[in-house]
């Protein structure tokens, strides 16, 4: 069973709610913008780019075998989710 299974029909609602904020949020941001691995002074049309190429993005990383894959840069996931919650 997962943790889902023990949530009231109000909490399931609000933690879905909460999951498709984040994802609009990543949407509109793209993936780019929580890996560890993008450039932290070059954007391209306002969107993260990885440091290893502007031509890379997400999901290219993952099966280009060029450079290291996507990992999620935990600060800037928390950041993400502060900016959903203060603007909810």
């Amino acid at each position: 069973m997962t943790d889902a299974d023990h949530y009231s029909n109000p909490e399931r609602f609000a933690e879905r709610k909460g999951a498709k904020r984040y994802r609009a949020a990543i949407n509109r941001l793209g993936l780019c913008c929580a890996c560890i691995h993008r450039d932290r002074d070059n954007t391209a049309w306002g969107r993260s780019i990885c440091q290893y190429g502007q031509t890379r993005l997400y999901p290219q990383c993952q099966t280009d075998g060029r450079a290291t894959k996507f990992e999620p840069d935990g600060e800037e996931v928390h950041r993400i989710m502060e900016g959903i919650q203060h603007a909810a």
